[in-house]
């Protein structure tokens, strides 16, 4: 066997594979980026199941905290029966996806008013991933590394990981069992390996996080230009879980954060707040009040909200955004 000539045609046709797979890779990106085809429709279909072309439309968008089946969003279609409530969120995105997909769904559902949820704990970093060498894997950082430069990363891994992974009833019940480090959400601790104060960085907007608030806020003015001044926007931000209560907090140190402020009106609040022609809602208060009540709000081993927290979320939301529901 000539080994030099067999060297050669595999180096050959590795190479050829290698390209064909990079342009296929950036056709992907581009056809993503502009939305060529609707490749959230997945999502949209599963979270909107009976709406009516004679009623007024109330679009959501969100991320994972407002695609809950039981959630809020629910919560509305039932108060409010003469209204689409339409879910346009999809779980594990950001203002990013946002951005990609407002443009089709308002212009297929023409609003009367959006709502836009925002989660202090995962927006920016998910802009501006926190990679880190000596504490991930490879794998990891590599993924993290080329994600911003290839968004349909994003999108490959939540396909992967499939669209109810956060809701199967064996995570739900782990989630509601007594805290413990052990299983706590294995996502939460890989993000606090990689940058044990992200989410002070977070609502500070240091570091890096300052930069990702700057695309944020492109990613809002947008959706803003898309729709009548006269369709109200509101923006809600989810605190997370450590910003709630000091009990929250000490687990959140028990995990190996670092403890997290708890202003209420920190830099991500107050930056969101000066883009003009939105109006943006912060429970944090509000779920202060309603966890000394003994309401617990947050799953025990996970940082979202559970059942609880989210009919007080709809409670809150119900106060401050009347003028949609009348």
């Amino acid at each position: 066997m000539d080994w030099k000539k067999t060297g050669k045609k595999i180096w050959k046709r590795t190479w050829q594979i290698s390209l064909i797979l990079f342009c296929t890779l950036l056709v992907l990106e581009v056809a993503y980026r502009y939305q060529w085809i609707d490749f959230f429709k997945t999502e949209y279909k599963a979270l909107n199941k009976n709406i009516h072309s004679n009623q007024p439309n109330v679009l959501v968008f969100g991320d994972s905290f407002t695609a809950y089946p039981n959630g809020y969003v629910a919560h509305f279609r039932e108060a409010h029966p003469k209204i689409n409530v339409i879910n346009c969120s999809m779980p594990g995105s950001g203002p990013y996806e946002m951005e990609l997909i407002a443009s089709r769904r308002i212009s297929d559902h023409p609003p009367k008013g959006i709502i836009y949820q925002m989660y202090v704990g995962n927006d920016l970093t998910d802009i501006n991933p926190p990679v880190n060498w000596s504490e991930l894997s490879f794998a990891r950082n590599c993924y993290w590394s080329v994600k911003p430069y290839f968004e349909i990363f994003g999108l490959f891994s939540r396909r992967m990981k499939g669209m109810q992974s956060d809701f199967d009833r064996k995570k739900l019940k782990q989630d509601e069992a007594p805290f413990s480090t052990r299983l706590y959400s294995p996502r939460t601790k890989m993000m606090i390996q990689a940058e044990p104060d992200y989410v002070n960085q977070s609502i500070g907007l240091k570091g890096d996080m300052k930069e990702a608030m700057t695309e944020a806020k492109e990613s809002i003015a947008y959706l803003r230009e898309l729709v009548p001044k006269s369709v109200p926007i509101y923006i809600v931000v989810i605190p997370h879980f450590s910003q709630v209560t000091k009990e929250y907090n000490k687990n959140y140190e028990q995990l190996s954060g670092h403890k997290s402020s708890m202003k209420v009106n920190h830099n991500f609040i107050r930056t969101i707040s000066k883009i003009k022609g939105v109006e943006v809602l912060n429970p944090m208060r509000y779920f202060r009040a309603m966890e000394s009540e003994g309401k617990q709000l947050y799953f025990n081993n996970d940082p979202h909200l559970n059942e609880t927290g989210q009919e007080v979320l709809f409670d809150f939301l119900s106060e401050h955004t009347k003028e949609l529901w009348q």
